[in-house]
């Protein structure tokens, strides 16, 4: 028999909404709102191709000199805008079953647990005390932490130098295609527990490493 994947690994790192709680986040609206704001600021709709939020906020900054705004004060702006958001899911965010089991049996194989995500640090620090999560894991990044989102690697870089362990001996669990281009940005192999941002037949077109559709099914192969 083979052992489980988790005993060969030092760390696992986790991506916060749609992987351990229900996907929230009203993003066509949050999308929306960022391009109005651009818009205020003298950026035309047509100069900004991306759609997605996780990408949005980097091209904006990449865009802005060109029309004489400060980059810094694009990323404040927009920031501002998905902190609002941030705190509307922040409502109906529940744990997914068996989030809760899995995270404590891998604190008592001796794994250490991270967390990056593209929410912002307010909301974050919120939801984990509102969940109990708060002394669960090893180092939380949010988007305030890091220049690029995921599917940036940036933020699993950063965590894995933070926590001092080899990516070799990790693994990155996510919800969606972004969590999937990112860890395999940041060369880790990549776990994906589908029902949450992307669909799991878009999620299955991308080949991760593992696929679980529930917290329990994993604990029952464990």
């Amino acid at each position: 028999m083979q052992p489980h994947f988790t005993e060969n690994l030092d760390a696992m790192l986790f991506d916060f909404e749609g992987t351990l709680v229900s996907f929230e986040w009203k993003i066509p609206e949050a999308v929306e709102d960022v391009l109005n704001k651009l818009e205020t600021m003298g950026f035309a709709r047509t100069r900004i191709r991306s759609r997605k939020y996780s990408t949005l906020l980097l091209e904006a900054m990449q865009v802005a000199p060109e029309i004489g705004v400060r980059p810094e004060d694009v990323r404040d702006e927009i920031c501002r805008i998905y902190d609002s958001y941030d705190l509307d899911a922040l409502t109906r965010w529940n744990l997914r079953p068996g989030a809760k089991d899995f995270l404590n049996t891998l604190k008592k194989r001796g794994i250490r647990i991270g967390l990056v995500s593209n929410v912002g640090g307010k909301a974050l620090t919120e939801a984990l005390l509102k969940l109990g999560l708060e002394a669960v894991f090893d180092v939380v990044l949010s988007r305030n932490d890091v220049a690029n989102l995921k599917p940036g690697p940036d933020g699993i870089n950063l965590a894995l130098h933070r926590m001092g362990v080899e990516k070799d001996r990790s693994i990155f669990a996510g919800d969606s295609l972004d969590d999937v281009h990112a860890a395999r940005n940041a060369g880790l192999k990549v776990m994906i527990i589908t029902n949450g941002e992307n669909a799991r037949q878009e999620i299955l077109a991308a080949l991760p490493d593992r696929v679980f559709d529930t917290y329990e099914e994993l604990l029952r192969t464990m």
